[in-house]
């Protein structure tokens, strides 16, 4: 047996026979691929030729690609993180207007009064009127309702009428009603001028 020594490597070999698998001294056996004369040459080639070369271009394709990937999930996530907030934040509480429901302005008495004043807000007013005598034996009494702006400038007139809601009707003692509706009502201060031998109830409602 021979013993062929290059490089570092060491080759068994005996008389005419080719050299098998190299034997590094001191180490581990390397991964045989083909005999030794052809993948020296490929190695060199490897090294220093266009494999080489294209190797190193792809691994800066690589980096670039992995920069990039980079970026697009970083965006992503801050995207992702603003829209979960602006979907996840407690919505605007929207603030509603509504306004208050003017109450009917009800009204009672016995005989003739003025009565104290009230506002109404403006617009159309339906008027419920109700009378009764003392007793179903009384004769009927008379009775008449005027509505009075406290502003002559919201009335009819210098006086500060502004419509009749019953005017002189003859009720019988056992009662008598009546509903009309008053329009183009300005806001603004009233009362009623009541001259009757009735009892009686006045309503003025907003429609």
């Amino acid at each position: 047996m021979q013993v062929l020594e290059a490089s570092g490597l060491v080759w068994p070999t005996q008389a005419g026979v080719q050299p098998d698998l190299p034997i590094r001294r001191g180490g581990h056996c390397p991964t045989y691929h083909g005999t030794l004369m052809n993948s020296a040459p490929r190695l060199a080639r490897r090294r220093g030729g266009r494999p080489a070369a294209r190797d190193a271009h792809w691994r800066v394709v690589l980096v670039f690609g992995a920069f990039a990937l980079a970026a697009v999930v970083l965006t992503g996530l801050g995207v992702g993180r603003g829209f979960d907030a602006s979907v996840s934040g407690p919505p605007r509480q929207a603030t509603a207007i509504v306004p208050s429901a003017e109450t009917p302005v009800v009204l009672a008495g016995i005989g003739s009064q003025t009565t104290n004043a009230f506002y109404l807000a403006g617009g159309t007013y339906r008027s419920d009127w109700a009378a009764w005598g003392e007793a179903p034996e009384y004769p009927p009494c008379t009775h008449s309702a005027e509505l009075m702006a406290v502003d002559t400038a919201n009335a009819e007139t210098s006086l500060g009428h502004v419509i009749d809601l019953a005017n002189r009707v003859q009720v019988p003692a056992t009662g008598a009603s009546h509903a009309s509706d008053v329009y183009n009502v300005k806001p603004g201060d009233y009362y009623l001028d009541v001259t009757s031998a009735c009892a009686w109830q006045i309503a003025l409602s907003p429609t």
